[in-house]
């Protein structure tokens, strides 16, 4: 990173955010050390931001919303509330082992244990007990995709004592009257308590939703949408156009800068960047030889596996369950089409559409991505405390095999602690694999 851009973000570590955010600003250290060796990148300059912001809106007063990683910020920008997407600051520990002293000290206090509860959440729950994690003024969850994030946000809301809400995300298809998991009531019961939760953010913040602003942040949300549905398309290009870690910057965007102009921007040229590598005859991975699926999360404790991947088998991986955002771009013309797009997106958001119903949305997706992206193997890493998606995992693998003859790898683990499946057995499971079924 350029010099000015380093001092300029330099000066936050001497910032004053509350002795809550301790942990936040190493956490945010981290990342700019980091930077500071890399040539300047504009989506480090977004998740940089990203972090001054939530710890500016402790300073200045403003309102601040933690939600988890299947969640959209768009409504909380639009009201002019700091989104706190949880899991950057629990799984952002993980690549540096910081977390596994939180889990630890969480199981001491008797929350659960690794096979049953998600260490994407249970960090935060041993950081609130010593106080060095950001106390927001708002919780926010889903009831989707798994009885994990809907046990431990009860837990958060009982350790910060902050007024919380959640939606109810409904099981049926809502897009297509011919599916026969198709209900007419599913839009409008999920438009409906997202209306009610407006109201209620208006009454716990006093701030009103400005029904221009949030049409203006549907527009920007919508434009974010349709840049990263051109993205996607342009991945089917053989070989892929971009690195196998590029894709995650979508979702990051998404997730965290959904909603607003700096999130169009950053979809753009994550989408331009795929687009001229078409144009040039580009491949993300030179001599490009296997096209991996991974319908899951990344093993987020082991940063180098994908570049590990791309280097040893010349592999690229096609997107991974989240990289995979697949909300598509819909009609901003009139406030009430605002609403729709909103509901929709929850509907739809990454992990969110494919966990949500029956096991046929999962496998249908999968089955898609397989189809339409060239793919050679899919890969799982999947954990036990997911169970929703655990329990599909080896539907997943039998329907792939048998509608297109790709062989699918189910590897369990738990992929933010390095301590129940190692780096090396990970690996070396998947090089067996690479080496004696797919090549």
């Amino acid at each position: 990173m350029e010099e000015p851009w380093y001092n300029k973000y330099k000066q936050y570590r001497r910032a004053k955010w509350g002795k809550d955010f301790k942990l936040w600003k190493i956490l945010f250290d981290g990342f700019l050390v980091g930077a500071k060796s890399e040539p300047y990148d504009p989506f480090m300059e977004m998740v940089l931001d990203m972090f001054v912001d939530v710890g500016n809106a402790r300073i200045k007063e403003k309102p601040i919303v933690m939600h988890p990683f299947n969640y959209g910020p768009e409504l909380f920008h639009a009201m002019d509330l700091e989104p706190l997407m949880q899991e950057v600051f629990s799984v952002g520990l993980a690549p540096m082992h910081a977390n596994e002293f939180y889990i630890d000290l969480t199981n001491q206090i008797g929350y659960g244990d690794n096979p049953t509860l998600c260490n994407a959440q249970r960090p935060l729950i041993g950081a609130f007990e010593n106080g060095i994690a950001p106390i927001p003024d708002i919780i926010f969850f889903l009831s989707t995709p798994c009885n994990s994030i809907a046990t431990t946000y009860q837990v958060f809301q009982y350790l910060t004592g902050v007024p919380q809400f959640n939606i109810d995300i409904p099981y049926w298809d809502y897009n297509d009257p011919n599916s026969e998991f198709f209900d007419e009531k599913t839009l409008d019961y999920i438009l409906n308590q997202l209306k009610y939760f407006i109201s209620w953010l208006e009454q716990q913040t006093n701030r009103k939703l400005d029904e221009e602003k949030f049409k203006q942040t549907m527009i920007w949300v919508n434009q974010a949408r349709e840049n990263i549905s051109e993205f996607n398309e342009l991945l089917k290009t053989v070989p892929c156009p971009v690195n196998s870690l590029e894709p995650m910057k979508n979702f990051l965007t998404m997730v965290t800068r959904g909603g607003t102009e700096v999130g169009v921007k950053a979809t753009k040229l994550i989408r331009d960047n795929a687009a001229n590598n078409v144009k040039n005859g580009v491949a993300g991975v030179p001599g490009e030889n296997i096209r991996i699926a991974w319908p899951y999360t990344h093993v987020f404790f082991d940063r180098e596996l994908f570049p590990w991947l791309e280097e040893t088998y010349k592999a690229s991986i096609i997107m991974d369950l989240l990289g995979f955002y697949p909300v598509q771009p819909h009609d901003t013309s009139t406030i009430e089409k605002c609403f729709e797009s909103l509901a929709k997106g929850t509907l739809d958001f990454s992990m969110i559409g494919t966990c949500r119903g029956p096991a046929e949305y999962y496998v249908d997706y999968v089955m898609r991505w397989v189809k339409d992206y060239k793919i050679d193997c899919v890969i799982i890493p999947i954990q036990f405390a997911c169970k929703h998606a655990y329990s599909i995992t080896r539907l997943i693998a039998e329907s792939v095999r048998q509608e297109t003859g790709v062989p699918s790898l189910i590897i369990a683990c738990d992929p933010y602690d390095s301590r129940e499946v190692t780096s090396e057995t990970i690996r070396g499971k998947i090089g067996e694999f690479l080496t004696e079924v797919v090549m």
